[in-house]
Formats: C-alpha cells, sequence, structure tokens
C-alpha cells in the first residue's frame, strides 16, 4: 500500500481518534481502490495522481457487483478524506474527490424498542448473582444514557458517579462527554459493584496463588464492566450477551446494543426534548445526524393514527391504503 495512505491512517488513530475497527474498514476501502486504479495510474504507483476518472470509476465498479449504496459511499468518504488531508498537510495541489457524488441513499429510520420493550428486556436477566446483576446493570446504563457499546466497554470505573447519577465517557474523535444515569440504572449499578468487587478480589486471591505477580487482576479492576474472569467486557461480549436474551425473549426482531441507544434517542424526542440536547447526549458532532430520531418520531405517530382513527390504514375498507406496520415501524 501507498505510504502516503498508511501515513494518513495513522494520523487518523492518533490525531483523530478513529477506531481501530474504522481505521480497519478504511484500510479494506483502499486496499480495493489500488486494485482497481485504472492501468496507467496503477503503473505509475503514485496514489496523489489519481484523476476524478479514476475515482468515479472505482464507484461504478463498486456499484456493478452490487455493493449497496452506503458501502460505495462509505469508500468515497474514506478516499475524499485522505486528498484533503493531502491538500491540507502534503501540498497536494487539486483535490480529485472535490467534483465526485456520492449516490443518492435514503437513510434507513434506525430501529428502536418502544417504552414497554425496553422495559421488558431490562427484566430479562433472572436472579442476584454476579452474571445477572452485570446484566441488568448494563442494559439500563445502555438504555440510561444512550452510549456506544464501545463507550459502555471502554469505561473506566473512575469515570462513573453513581452518587451524582453521572458517567464520562470517551467517544468517537476521542471527545469526552457526560451522560446521567435515571433511577433504574443507578439502582441496577448499585447492586452490582460489589458483586464486582468480590469476584475481582476472589479472582485476584486464586491468580496471585497460582502464579505470583500476575498483573491482569489489576488492570480489571479499571473496567465498570468486566466479564467472568475479571477481564473487560468487550464490545463482542456485550454484544453476545444481548443477543441471548433477545433470542430468549421469543421476540421475531433481533436486538442489537445500538437498538437501547435508538431507544433513548426516540424516547426522548417523542418526550419534547430539543433536538439539540439528544445530539449532546449522543455525542453527534452535526444535528443533522440526530434529526434522523423526529423522522422516527413521526412514524410512530402515524402508526398510533393509522390504528385507531376510523379512515386510517389498519381500518380502512375496501382495500384502503394500510398504514406502515410491524418491522418497517421500528427500524
Amino acid at each position: 500500500m501507498d505510504r502516503r495512505i498508511e501515513e494518513y491512517l495513522a494520523y487518523l488513530g492518533a490525531v483523530r481518534g478513529l477506531s481501530p475497527r474504522t481505521l480497519r474498514s478504511y484500510r479494506e476501502d483502499f486496499e480495493n481502490f489500488e486494485k482497481r486504479r485504472v492501468p496507467a495510474a496503477a503503473a505509475a504507483g503514485d496514489m496523489d495522481a489519481t484523476s476524478a476518472m479514476d475515482l468515479r470509476a472505482f464507484a461504478a465498479a463498486l456499484v456493478t457487483e452490487g455493493k449497496a449504496g452506503s458501502s460505495v459511499n462509505r469508500a468515497l468518504s474514506a478516499l475524499r478524506g485522505y486528498f484533503r488531508y493531502r491538500v491540507r498537510y502534503g501540498g497536494l495541489a487539486i483535490d480529485p474527490s472535490r467534483d465526485v457524488e456520492g449516490l443518492p441513499s435514503k437513510r434507513p429510520l434506525p430501529r428502536f424498542l418502544f417504552e414497554d420493550e425496553a422495559s421488558a428486556f431490562m427484566s430479562l436477566p433472572e436472579g442476584e448473582g454476579f452474571a445477572p446483576s452485570r446484566d441488568r446493570a448494563m442494559l439500563e446504563f445502555l438504555y440510561s444514557t444512550g452510549c456506544r457499546v464501545a463507550e459502555a466497554s471502554n469505561l473506566a470505573l473512575d469515570k462513573l458517579d453513581l452518587a451524582g447519577g453521572s458517567a464520562r465517557v470517551m467517544g468517537k474523535g476521542s471527545k469526552e462527554r457526560v451522560v446521567f444515569l435515571a433511577g433504574p440504572a443507578k439502582a441496577a449499578l448499585g447492586a452490582y459493584l460489589p458483586l464486582r468487587s468480590e469476584r475481582l478480589l476472589r479472582l485476584g486471591a486464586s491468580l496471585a496463588a497460582a502464579k505470583a505477580g500476575e498483573a491482569a487482576p489489576a488492570r480489571a479492576k479499571e473496567y465498570l464492566f468486566v466479564n467472568a474472569r475479571g477481564g473487560r467486557l468487550t464490545e463482542r461480549g456485550i454484544e453476545w450477551i444481548i443477543q441471548g436474551y433477545s433470542t430468549r425473549s421469543g421476540s421475531p426482531r433481533s436486538v442489537s446494543p445500538h437498538a437501547f441507544r435508538h431507544s433513548f434517542a426516540t424516547h426522548l424526542v417523542g418526550r419534547g426534548a430539543d433536538i439539540r440536547a439528544v445530539q449532546e447526549l449522543l455525542g453527534h458532532a452535526s444535528v443533522s445526524t440526530t434529526q434522523v430520531y423526529a423522522h422516527v418520531d413521526m412514524e410512530r405517530l402515524r402508526k398510533v393514527y393509522d390504528q385507531a382513527h376510523p379512515h386510517g390504514g389498519s381500518q380502512a375498507p375496501h382495500g384502503g391504503r394500510q398504514g406502515p406496520t410491524g418491522e418497517g415501524n421500528r427500524k
């Protein structure tokens, strides 16, 4: 791969604070682009020699292969970022991507849980032991704060202010923000923390007896949510736990960790919260990203109308228009 791409990826990680997952996706996009460059550009081996025609040809090839519009636009976004970086810091005279447009795409409405569904999901962990108490605390935390799964997984214990009902989480771009804990989340965390401490002390004592000087338990104590072995509960671990409860619930819809973030935002907007305040709570850089939750609430209102009004979609006789129902309403 062109060394300047490597430098750019290093810049994104060290300066912009992009996650390893995002960096891996960008790397794949760059590798894919380098493989597909037109012969003349590829022979030159110079990424900065890329033309707008090269970029359009790349996008067209992805479309021909059946790639989703969102995937094509993400790849183009990665390339645009590189060329803007080169113009600003690398002496590139002209940005070849400036006149290359992405594919038009309709942004899907996010999947979320209705309030009664969210409450029912919180009650799925049964028992008072370490695992069910941790799972209840984790679910309540995600729903109460609207945090991304990575933010919850990486939350340090000393960033939690249980008495004050808040926590400081590190979001995208290494930007820290304050999130708030509702009463149920505080109660669930209050029940979990003593069990967490007990588990780590027991593991630490056992490990010290088996292998003196082991440092893993000390590192594990930094994180709020830990697994059964005392290590950090990873993003994949959280996803696996929630998927297990989703399957156990018997719901035809799969629930992901991000569904709690969507539910958090949708319910706030539905109860009249200012969209700018929701933007701050979610840690969105742009309010346009948050604006989708206003559309979600309109979809919810449309469903209520269609189900309740005599001439609504669900009541319309003689093949009248059917309103949005089911999964489409809950995205």
